[in-house]
């Protein structure tokens, strides 16, 4: 009995020893044990990591003892993995990377997004579509090659314009008229004829603009502009040679009568005469703005304008005429008279602007829109005149007074008023080089509340003022009256230039 169990025991201490010993090799090589108590489970050595491979079954290869590859008869075989469960599929586009060189015909994703700026080293190069920063429209590697309008990010620029403007003509009242003989051709006679034209037009006009600004950051310029159009004058002229049977006159209202009756220039056999006015304009203003860049993507930029904006429009209607008396005026045969009559208005705007410059750019090619918006106050001021006066030396002093301006409306008389000036522009142009642009485009303007000759003109008058006029009975009130009349402007055309960048 004492020998069976000591046999147990060293069966035991010999089938154990194995399954904790080191990485030494054996001494010995032990026979086949009479009995065994089942196959080893390993134990995890305290302070070592799980070994999770053992734990499912795989086999561990034995310790390489010591020496070299070359002492060894062969490598240990790992065991086979087992299958990995299937994972989740993640949400979002499906990426394929070409197995060989070529052309992606599929978007490629950039990560992050956005930071791609040049060719893949090592890679083909894309072709289709390219998915960039999201939060821009712009492509990844940048926006086509700007023009000038996208480089003007500091320094200089100006531009010289050449102007064919439109200026809205004005309104005048009846000045001329011819009629039968001995009717006086007044407005009431039949078979009158107005002879003057309804409006004074000084078209077309001729000028020039300057701009000058200065870009002194990256999204923040001064800009200064200038414009002038030279004067021009509209000329009408009729004589009363020209209807020799027929009476020439100037027509009126009397406030004494409360008839149309009118002044004789030319009457058959009793005086001839000659009529004629000039109407002549003068426009110039200017405006300092500070420009600020809101939006620049790509081939598209929009910058903000906000500053001061001034605008003077003077005008002057001069009315003449020149009568010398025939054989038939009795005592006044062969004296000779001038008469002049003079309105002169001037407008001068100064107010507050706002607007936007829109651009954009094709290649070479710049499209642009500009809007712009004023609000101020105009001050309209007017002057009238007038004179009577003997024509040749010796003939005496001439005398205050003409016929449509009298002592009651003649002098200098201003008024204030709220006015708006909205502006549009069109422009296309080409950049020669990155400095050099050449353009031409159209401009629209309306001026509101603006006091011209022609509403100032009073047509009833009092006779008795008149300077040689017969007397007549007292008019019901002073006539004429001084008149401040105010009217819309506005003013068109085209417009061809060049800007300069340095």
């Amino acid at each position: 009995m004492k020998r069976i169990l000591f046999g147990l025991g060293c069966t035991l201490a010999v089938g154990t020893g194995g399954l904790f010993a080191q990485d030494a090799a054996p001494a010995a090589r032990l026979g086949k044990p009479a009995a065994t108590l089942g196959r080893p489970i390993p134990e995890t050595a305290r302070g070592q990591a799980p070994d999770f491979a053992t734990a499912a079954g795989f086999e561990i290869p034995k310790v390489m003892p010591k020496g070299t590859t070359s002492d060894l008869a062969g490598s240990p075989t790992p065991g086979t993995l087992p299958v990995p469960g299937a994972a989740p599929i993640p949400s979002g586009p499906i990426v394929t990377v070409p197995s060989t060189p070529g052309t992606i015909s599929g978007p490629v994703i950039v990560d992050p997004p956005g930071s791609y700026s040049g060719p893949v080293v090592g890679g083909p190069v894309p072709s289709g579509p390219v998915v960039g920063d999201p939060l821009t429209d712009c492509p990844i590697g940048g926006c086509p090659v700007p023009g000038i309008a996208h480089s003007n990010t500091g320094g200089w620029y100006t531009s010289v314009e050449g102007l064919l403007w439109y200026v809205k003509s004005y309104s005048i009242p009846a000045l001329v008229t011819t009629g039968p003989a001995f009717s006086g051709a007044t407005l009431a006679t039949p078979g009158v004829a107005v002879l003057n034209p309804p409006t004074v037009d000084t078209n077309p006009r001729y000028g020039a603009r300057f701009t000058l600004g200065y870009w002194f950051t990256p999204q923040w310029a001064i800009e200064a502009s200038a414009f002038y159009i030279r004067p021009n004058t509209d000329r009408f002229a009729v004589a009363s040679a020209q209807f020799p049977n027929l009476d020439l006159a100037r027509p009126f209202f009397s406030a004494n009568r409360g008839i149309e009756t009118s002044e004789i220039i030319g009457r058959p056999g009793v005086a001839q005469g000659i009529f004629r006015y000039e109407g002549g304009s003068h426009f110039y203003g200017g405006e300092l703005n500070l420009r600020y860049r809101l939006w620049d993507e790509c081939a598209n930029r929009l910058d903000l304008i906000g500053g001061y904006r001034y605008l003077n429009l003077s005008e002057e209607l001069t009315i003449r005429e020149q009568v010398v008396g025939l054989a038939g005026a009795g005592a006044l045969a062969g004296v000779q008279r001038g008469v002049t009559d003079q309105f002169t208005t001037r407008n001068q705007f100064n107010g507050v602007q706002v607007g936007a410059i829109f651009e954009h750019v094709e290649g070479p090619w710049t499209f642009g829109l500009t809007a712009k918006l004023a609000a101020g106050i105009t001050h309209q001021s007017g002057k009238t005149e007038g004179f009577t006066g003997p024509i040749g030396a010796g003939g005496g002093p001439a005398v205050q007074g003409g016929l449509l301006a009298l002592d009651s409306n003649i002098g200098v008389h201003s008024k204030d008023r709220y006015s708006l000036v909205p502006e549009v522009g069109l422009n296309v142009g080409y950049d020669v080089t990155d400095r050099l642009r050449v353009f031409a485009g159209y401009s629209f303007m309306y001026w509101t509340n603006v006091h011209r000759p022609g509403g100032q003109i009073d047509r009833s008058l009092d006779e008795n003022r008149i300077p040689g006029f017969p007397a007549a009975p007292a008019a019901a009130g002073i006539h004429p009256l001084p008149m401040i009349r105010a009217e819309n402007l506005w003013v068109q055309g085209v417009n061809f230039g060049i800007l300069w960048k340095w």
